[in-house]
């Protein structure tokens, strides 16, 4: 009984000390997941509220920026066509991701804005998992982005391009 005692709390205590290796506070960890998490709502083009399962009995609401991409601005667009475009990217990201629907969380990181965190986004349909920001790109409803790059010019690129659906 001594012996399994000991092998158990051996075991507890190698577990802690190899979470408490991971500084939580640090902006730079990321936390690999995956975590499930089940969608509350589609905020716009490239962020949606969810509710995760942290543990049996205890779920968090987060916002989640989708990492990889930026679509055009919904709150504050800097002019008409970029808020018709964006309201359409809302809408083809809420299509996709509808309230309810369980999806994956990977590779979650802080974001500069409090409460918001950096995630890759998956949802499984019948055959495979697909990738939030894969299927934005393909439909023309964001661009590749990355922490660094400039902003987006959305307003030119409509106007060079014409804004998708328009």
């Amino acid at each position: 009984m001594r012996i399994v005692f000991s092998t158990v709390l051996i075991t507890a205590l190698s577990a802690t000390s190899v979470a408490a290796q991971t500084d939580v506070s640090s902006r730079a960890t990321v936390f690999s997941g995956p975590y499930v998490a089940e969608v509350v709502r589609v905020i716009d083009g490239d962020t949606i509220e969810v509710s995760v399962a942290l543990w049996p009995g205890l779920r968090a609401e987060y916002a989640v920026r989708v990492a990889g991409i930026d679509a055009p601005e919904l709150l504050r667009p800097d002019c008409e066509d970029e808020r018709q475009w964006a309201e359409r990217a809302q809408a083809q990201a809420a299509s996709l991701y509808s309230v309810g629907l369980e999806v994956r969380l990977e590779n979650v990181r802080y974001d500069s804005f409090a409460g918001r965190v950096i995630a890759d986004v998956r949802r499984f349909r019948s055959d495979r998992w697909l990738q939030f920001s894969d299927e934005m790109l393909e439909r023309q409803m964001a661009v590749e982005w990355h922490p660094g790059q400039d902003t987006v010019a959305w307003c030119l690129l409509a106007q060079e391009n014409g804004a998708p659906g328009t």
